[in-house]
């Protein structure tokens, strides 16, 4: 069986009701099923990204971070709606095609037993977020370098390396940060030989690689975001950390099995001028956290703020990341954080914490032209029960402290919301709400398109899709 055969027999198994069935096809057309109408507004290119495929040949991926990467593209222009989707191909999905087998992933073994796992990296995936920037798309997974893809035909041109600045393990992390006054992008990697440590860099108009500072960790661990300011790269260091990983490196456990949680290391926060003085490191409490909205300096009273999803730690690693490796049938627990607002002040060493919100959140936004500044607003992916898969989207006025939220109907699930602005206003917050909605009674998605000052009114424009994405994880919105 061929490994498109064997991903829609999972999907006609399961009647495919799950937002983590395979979609082995790739599609290209216009939507011919709009209800309501697309804004005037609103034109421009949705990215979306996240794994496509859940098993390869007959063998199921045992971990949610380990699916080939899939971007799908949805285009509003000024007569219609298009979609197109296609696989990154990466090194490891043309041998998995070509084999029926999964590489080595982040918690999936190869089949073969430790021979077959021992001394090596998890594959590069491509998977988790994408980059547009000077025209070109890049396809991003943090442990190697970004694909380059074609911004039009999503076709893989193949590995970038900036024409040669990304070396050793080339780590490009999945969550770079675009300065809105500059158009410069800045972003790191994670190097563990000869010693961990964390590369900053900054990417400029003509697509030069630049580096901004290195600076090393006092342990190598998982780290997955950061904020960007005005004048610093924000980096919060919670204690999830390598602790067993002589099992991994013989391949007798999958890497996420050398992960721990040790608070009694604290967080360490480094702030990593963009002029390229020396890093300032502060310590504080332990703190469990994956995703970063933004982050923004206040001069007078010296406070640098940063806002994250705070995760409770306290059933341990093992318990949180038992929900991503049964992503099938119990993920939502492990979306289920707290919008957390730092505050940083620099003179005194002196960290606090605000909860913004309350209910279990993820994939935090903001309007974008807003970043590295101020903002007074977040939109969220959240669940209505605890412990629930993704079903609303929020959007947080930190002004007033209103949420207002549009919840999918029951059974149904969201993915991050990603704000598109009217380019009629300059006002923060004026514009979409862009998500991809999967209706687990149709077995389909449908992009959905909801006022970003209130998401409770409900979709002002849906775009029926003709079959189903699977659950994405990140994305970006490009406008016109």
């Amino acid at each position: 069986m061929s490994v498109a055969e064997q991903s829609a027999s999972t999907v006609a198994d399961t009647g495919g009701a799950s937002p983590w069935d395979s979609q082995p096809e790739e599609y290209d057309y216009t939507v011919d099923d709009i209800e309501g109408a697309v804004p005037d507004g609103l034109r421009g290119v949705l990215y979306r990204i996240g794994p496509g495929r859940f098993h390869v040949g007959g063998h199921p991926i045992g971990h949610i971070f380990d699916g080939d990467g899939m971007v799908s593209r949805i285009e509003f222009t000024d007569d219609s709606v298009t979609f197109r989707n296609r696989y990154v191909r990466t090194r490891s999905y043309l041998k998995a095609n070509d084999t029926g087998c999964p590489p080595r992933g982040f918690g999936t073994q190869r089949a073969g037993g430790a021979l077959a796992n021992a001394l090596r990296f998890p594959a590069n995936m491509a998977n988790t977020n994408v980059l547009v920037h000077a025209e070109k798309l890049y396809s991003l997974w943090e442990g190697g370098r970004p694909h380059r893809l074609d911004a039009a035909t999503l076709a893989t041109d193949g590995p970038e390396s900036f024409g040669g600045a990304l070396k050793r393990l080339g780590a490009f992390s999945a969550h770079p940060k675009t300065d809105p006054s500059t158009g410069d992008v800045f972003n790191f990697g994670l190097d563990f030989f000869p010693r961990p440590m964390i590369r900053c860099y900054r990417l400029d108009a003509r697509r030069t690689l630049h580096s901004v500072a290195t600076f090393p960790l006092p342990h190598l661990g998982f780290i997955h975001d950061f904020a960007l300011t005005t004048d610093h790269m924000v980096f919060v260091l919670g204690p999830l950390v390598v602790h067993r990983p002589i099992p991994v490196a013989l391949g007798l456990r999958p890497f996420d099995d050398a992960l721990t949680y040790r608070p009694e290391l604290g967080t360490r926060i480094v702030l990593v001028p963009r002029d390229g003085r020396p890093p300032v490191t502060l310590e504080y409490d332990a703190l469990f956290h994956f995703h970063v909205t933004n982050a923004y300096e206040r001069p007078a009273d010296r406070e640098t703020v940063v806002e994250i999803v705070k995760h409770d730690p306290s059933r341990g690693w093992p318990a949180w990341n038992r929900h991503l490796h049964d992503y099938r049938d119990n993920a939502g627990p492990a979306f289920g954080g707290t919008l957390t607002r730092l505050r940083i002040n620099t003179r005194t060493g002196r960290i606090t914490e605000e909860p913004l919100n309350d209910r279990g959140c993820e994939f935090p936004q903001l309007d974008p032209r807003h970043a590295t500044r101020g903002h007074a607003v977040t939109y969220l992916a959240e669940a209505s029960r605890p412990g629930g898969d993704p079903d609303s989207i929020a959007t947080v006025d930190h002004r007033s402290g209103r949420i207002n939220r549009y919840v999918a109907a029951e059974g149904d699930t969201i993915c991050e919301p990603l704000f598109a602005p009217d380019p009629e206003s300059v006002d923060e917050g004026r514009g979409w709400l862009l998500s991809i909605e999967h209706q687990s009674h149709r077995a389909r998605s449908r992009v959905i398109v909801l006022r970003a000052d209130d998401p409770a009114a409900g979709p002002v424009a849906v775009a029926n899709l003709r079959h189903h994405v699977p659950m994405t994880f990140h994305g970006a919105f490009a406008s016109r």
